[in-house]
């Protein structure tokens, strides 16, 4: 294992006051660690150091918002950035670059990397970890033909928008002859046409096929880690609870972090910085 203080690698995501997610982040970087012999620190971009190391197995939690003010980020030399992200988020494009492009021009000698998001065009083990989890399900019911929903958060970039309709085309394509109908979703948007590129709502959707007499639902969820909207008790939870209380069966495909096939890709960025 490498033990270097000067040089450090960060598996990145947005940040969670959830202890859930902080955890499962770390069990991922755990992973990688042990893969690459690397020493692979989890951060969120924000929030996960206020999380009550209590409920954290007695470790804090870290984040980059609190490490680039930190006694550590002057001594290191060397930062690798390792985005647990599917697609070009403003979290990493921007914030993380504006703060490690700060912290490098503060000292000479001083270098940093960030790795590619996890989607790149014609790669498919993110639609085949999506893909594996359906046919798992599906292998022990029995039940009509689904119908699909790959839903995501929503977002204001048609660069983000634009990974989940490729790995929506992808998953279609896969499933073929095995479900009654497919369609990608936003659990959110903002207001405007400008944004409309993120329709369907989830809710909206829901209600369409409700009404048109889908009994069965498989919302395969395009999110990394659980957590407020992923999660337990989560906004995605709480949008199908008024539908499966009127009798819609919808089952949640678990978030993918932790998939093999992910963990591979992971892997593949730590390898190439």
């Amino acid at each position: 294992m490498e033990k270097s203080t000067s040089i450090k690698y960060f598996l990145v995501d947005n940040g969670s006051f959830r202890a859930e997610s902080v955890l499962y982040i770390r069990d991922i970087a755990r992973q990688l660690s042990k893969v690459s012999g690397k020493r692979v620190d989890p951060a969120g971009i924000m929030h996960s150091h206020k999380v009550d190391p209590l409920k954290l197995n007695g470790i804090p939690g870290l984040s980059m918002e609190a490490f680039f003010q930190s006694e550590e980020s002057n001594e290191a030399e060397c930062m690798n950035f390792i985005p647990m992200f599917l697609g070009p988020s403003l979290a990493i494009t921007d914030w993380l670059k504006v703060k490690a492009d700060e912290w490098n021009a503060a000292k000479t000698g001083r270098e940093y990397k960030i790795a590619d998001c996890l989607f790149q065009d014609g790669d498919e083990r993110i639609a085949n970890a999506l893909y594996d989890q359906i046919i798992k399900y599906l292998g022990e019911q029995d039940q009509v033909k689904p119908y699909i929903i790959l839903v995501d958060h929503g977002t204001p970039l048609r660069e983000v928008n634009y990974v989940r309709e490729a790995i929506g085309t992808q998953l279609a394509k896969k499933l073929q002859g095995t479900i009654s109908g497919f369609s990608t979703a936003s659990m959110e948007r903002r207001d405007g046409d400008e944004y409309a590129f993120n329709d369907p709502l989830l809710e909206k959707l829901l209600m369409e096929i409700y009404s048109h007499g889908q009994k069965n639902v498989i919302l395969a969820q395009l999110f990394l880690a659980p957590g407020r909207h992923a999660g337990p008790e989560g906004d995605i939870e709480k949008i199908c609870l008024p539908f499966e209380n009127d009798g819609l069966k919808i089952h949640k495909i678990p978030t993918l972090g932790n998939h093999p096939y992910i963990l591979e890709i992971l892997a593949e960025r730590l390898a190439g910085i």
